[in-house]
């Protein structure tokens, strides 16, 4: 079992073209011997985003703090 503070792991920018004021986390990845799952964490500051975007696998968005939106191929989620 991997135990991680957060404040513990390196922030980093998202570089994907169209993002602004966004940060990516990732406490458990394939450096952990996990090679199909990966824990990630953003940070999205007032007024940041990532571009409209869609990933070949699933994944979960839980907002822990603020208000956000999550864009689908059929609509808007908030």
């Amino acid at each position: 079992m991997k135990i991680q503070r957060l404040d513990q792991v390196e922030k980093s920018k998202v570089t994907m073209e169209g993002a602004r004021d966004a940060y990516k986390q990732i406490p458990i990845g394939k450096a952990d011997g996990t090679p199909s799952y990966s824990f990630r964490v953003f940070t999205i500051e007032p007024g940041g985003h990532t571009p409209y975007h869609s990933h070949p696998f699933e994944h979960l968005n839980y907002v822990v703090e603020g208000t956000g939106a999550v864009k689908t191929g059929t609509g808007e989620e908030r």
